[in-house]
């Protein structure tokens, strides 16, 4: 699949109404523990803007306007958005989402205090020069000493999926270079389904898995620089511009 393909499958698979409707019910839960760490460490001027990218239904953002920052939030896919205004309608929040694609954001340079790409959005983003641009564009939206805080899966080879990466490394330079139609852009690419909890439907899904190395060369790429790096699953990403 060609990014724009793959695109595609990602803003079909979160319109679906099940979906939505599980996505509904997420939006009101708040942060995690690990993400309300370091929103909370890093993002200490209540009164900074910020751009919560992949906003989803909001259950971000929404926790982001409660405490008070002036915050903004975006999503590729036009039935999220259409959720969460629905949402803040109901919860009579007046917050400010639109459409927007992180690799080419419609907003001027140095624009935000802060960003946040939450519950491994940047990883579903297909391709590793576009996964760049989303980093370069962030970085040219925050001012100088803004910070970005970002999750991703990080690949273990030696693990349970030690297998299914050999397959992949078949796949894409042995079977690809000799003609064969393969669906993944980039080593570490997966598509997978998945079964939501509490929930009678299975989606299928993008999701990039980085190796370390790969993810200290994009950010180093974009000109951002890393504060901190938290290892876990996900492994949280600390970056100042």
């Amino acid at each position: 699949m060609k990014h724009e393909e793959t695109k595609k499958l990602i803003i079909d698979e979160f319109s679906g109404e099940d979906v939505q409707n599980f996505y509904t019910i997420e939006a009101t839960k708040g942060l995690l523990d690990s993400e309300e760490h370091f929103v909370s460490k890093y993002f200490k001027n209540k009164d900074g803007k910020v751009l919560d990218v992949g906003c989803g239904t909001g259950r971000t953002t929404i926790y982001l306007f409660n405490k008070g920052y002036n915050v903004i939030g975006i999503d590729l896919t036009p039935k999220m958005i259409e959720s969460a205004n629905k949402i803040a309608k109901e919860l009579k929040l007046n917050i400010d989402y639109s459409i927007g694609d992180a690799t080419e954001l419609d907003f001027k340079d140095n624009s935000f205090d802060y960003a946040l790409f939450s519950n491994q959005g940047w990883t579903q983003i297909p391709g590793q020069e576009e996964r760049l641009k989303a980093l370069k564009e962030i970085r040219r939206v925050l001012k100088k000493g803004g910070i970005y805080i970002f999750t991703v899966h990080l690949r273990v080879w030696f693990s349970k999926y030690f297998f299914l990466w050999i397959k992949q490394w078949i796949k894409l330079y042995i079977l690809k270079p000799l003609g064969f139609k393969i669906g993944e852009i980039d080593f570490g690419d997966r598509f997978f389904r998945r079964e939501n909890k509490g929930t009678k439907f299975k989606t299928k899904q993008f999701i990039h898995i980085c190796s370390m190395e790969e993810v200290k060369k994009q950010i180093k790429k974009a000109g951002l620089k890393r504060v901190e790096v938290k290892k876990g699953y996900p492994v949280f990403y600390v970056c100042e511009k």
